[in-house]
């Protein structure tokens, strides 16, 4: 993973014509990783601070809706009704209505930080039938809180990569300090994926 992240350091330093594009790929593609790198790189100088903000948050908004999308078919209507997966589908979606407390905004953000995010999505448009327009004005707010903290995490992570390379004149310290970060970040994501299947029993 960390090696990924040079090679794509190295890959944005030697074709800057196609920066925007990457950002907006990178997004559109990767997900909570990519803005974490992205958040790294414009510690490192190596990206611009608010094409990085611009246009990962209009790439974030595809992959949800087309996962909206297949939460209004046929096909997830069936696969959601099968009697296997009926109970647990709805047990999910009580403990979301729970936790949020009836509030879709909340609800959408709550959702955007579980891991196994884009079905759980599905499971809660399917379930809960809110329209399109609602879930783009419901799920606006849930990208922008995800953006204002996976981002600076990633900044936060990359001054910290550069201060202790520095330090201890060793890229392989910062490399040490930025994997540690991805574990920690790992490991809060699990601990609140188990505390979220508590609520659901």
């Amino acid at each position: 993973m960390v090696e990924f992240i040079e090679t794509l350091r190295l890959f944005i330093v030697d074709h800057r014509s196609l920066e925007f594009i990457i950002i907006f790929g990178g997004a559109l593609l990767g997900g909570e990783f990519a803005l974490f790198t992205f958040g790294f790189f414009t510690a490192q100088g190596v990206l611009p601070i608010w094409p990085v903000v611009i246009l990962s948050f209009l790439a974030t908004f595809p992959p949800n809706v087309l996962w909206f999308l297949l939460g209004q078919t046929a096909i997830a209507e069936k696969v959601f009704a099968h009697r296997y997966a009926n109970n647990t589908i709805s047990m999910i979606v009580q403990a979301v209505t729970k936790v949020s407390r009836g509030s879709h905004v909340i609800g959408l953000i709550f959702i955007k930080f579980l891991v196994g995010t884009p079905f759980i999505l599905t499971m809660y448009v399917n379930k809960t039938r809110i329209n399109f327009w609602q879930f783009i004005v419901y799920e606006t707010p849930a990208i922008l809180l995800s953006l204002l903290v996976i981002l600076p995490v990633g900044f936060l992570s990359g001054l910290g990569f550069t201060y202790f390379a520095n330090i201890f004149n060793n890229l392989y310290v910062g490399f040490s300090f930025l994997l540690l970060v991805i574990i920690m970040i790992t490991i809060v994501q699990l601990w609140f994926k188990k505390k979220f299947t508590k609520m659901e029993n």
